[in-house]
């Protein structure tokens, strides 16, 4: 929390420090004029604040699912896709390309909506708002490979039961939290901006407004789709744990003093009892789904209207 909470601080310190420097560049009234703007008509010290804290949550938990996976798993299971996904993951070259891709088509879209300030000011503003697309981008790559990391070992052969301790539902609580995080952003971001009060008067007028949607329209799916695409490899994995201990069972049962009759009924009951508690889980997931489908109609509902 702290950390998010940093990123929060970060958004308001800049737009301090953007003021104090409009200030001194211009003169106190567009100084006033650029915060009011940063704070109240495009609420970019929402937005920025948003991205910003979820984008330092994730580089400083980076480490986490890594770790997570490479505890439980030996280098002889993690062969294959996973290196590759894993290098991925953890390059910062690619994150810094990514990054600056969208960088480059935040600055077109809000060149061309246009911030109603002067020159310097409305640099600054490019600067903010440009910089919540590196960072969405950011966020959204790593959830992307943490997910693909995952599935690589939906295959693999369990040599423990890993449902028992639920040895890996920490890389869920990781995924949730940056991919809620994110959604709430995707949500803020477009809504502000789409109602916000730009001037339109470059070349490509009013109609460049459909395109500030374009996070909602990319993020959304991305998002919904590899928030569950983890949950789909725990389940094979848990599946699988949950076989290795049936097998474990049998052979313990063998030397026991029972009848054939309740060796299979103490069988078929943790069975049971270990499916029912894996489909439980997954149940209560998946109560995310409307929660995702709503947040996406309210992010388009300017664009349906």
């Amino acid at each position: 929390m702290l950390i998010f909470f940093l990123g929060l601080s970060i958004s308001l310190i800049y737009g301090l420090f953007s003021a104090g420097l409009i200030w001194n560049q211009i003169d106190q009234s567009a100084a006033i004029t650029f915060f009011n703007g940063y704070v109240s008509s495009f609420r970019t010290v929402v937005s920025l604040g948003l991205i910003l804290g979820t984008a330092l949550v994730v580089y400083r938990m980076q480490e986490f699912v890594p770790h997570i996976i490479e505890e439980v798993f030996t280098e002889k299971q993690r062969k294959g896709n996973y290196e590759y996904y894993r290098d991925r993951f953890c390059s910062r070259r690619i994150s810094i390309t990514f990054m600056g891709q969208f960088i480059v088509v935040g600055w077109v879209i809000y060149y061309f909506c246009h911030f109603p300030f002067p020159n310097l000011t409305e640099g600054v503003m490019l600067i903010a708002v440009c910089a919540e697309y590196g960072f969405g981008v950011y966020v959204g790559r790593k959830l992307v490979y943490t997910g693909m990391m995952l599935y690589s070992l939906a295959d693999i052969k369990i040599a423990r039961n890993l449902f028992k301790s639920r040895e890996l539902d920490e890389i869920n609580w990781y995924v949730n939290v940056a991919s809620t995080l994110t959604i709430i952003f995707v949500y803020v971001h477009v809504s502000n901006y789409y109602s916000a009060p730009f001037s339109f008067d470059r070349l490509l007028g009013s109609s460049i407004k459909t395109f500030i949607l374009l996070p909602a329209i990319i993020a959304t799916p991305v998002l919904l789709i590899f928030n569950f695409f983890p949950r789909a490899a725990l389940q094979k994995l848990y599946s699988a744990s949950i076989d290795l201990e049936m097998k474990n069972l049998q052979r313990k049962l063998r030397d026991e003093q029972l009848t054939a009759y309740e060796k299979r009924s103490h069988l078929m009951e943790f069975d049971k009892m270990s499916r029912e508690q894996l489909r439980y889980s997954l149940r209560l997931e998946l109560t995310d789904i409307p929660i995702g489908i709503t947040i996406l109609v309210m992010v388009l509902q300017p664009l349906l209207k």
